[in-house]
């Protein structure tokens, strides 16, 4: 019983690590767009400035 129980914690963690990797691939690929935002929209009001 003990080893199922070790199997079990064993099989949770790696459900959660891999849950809390894909969640932080998320973030980052948003944080990601949001500086390409943040780099284009000078750009694109200059131009329009002008």
């Amino acid at each position: 019983m003990e080893k199922l129980d070790q199997e079990v914690g064993t099989m949770r963690q790696k459900f959660e690590s891999q849950g809390l990797k894909q969640a932080q691939e998320k973030w980052q690929a948003r944080f990601d767009e949001l500086q390409r935002e943040r780099t284009e929209l000078p750009r694109l009001n200059g131009a329009q400035e002008h």
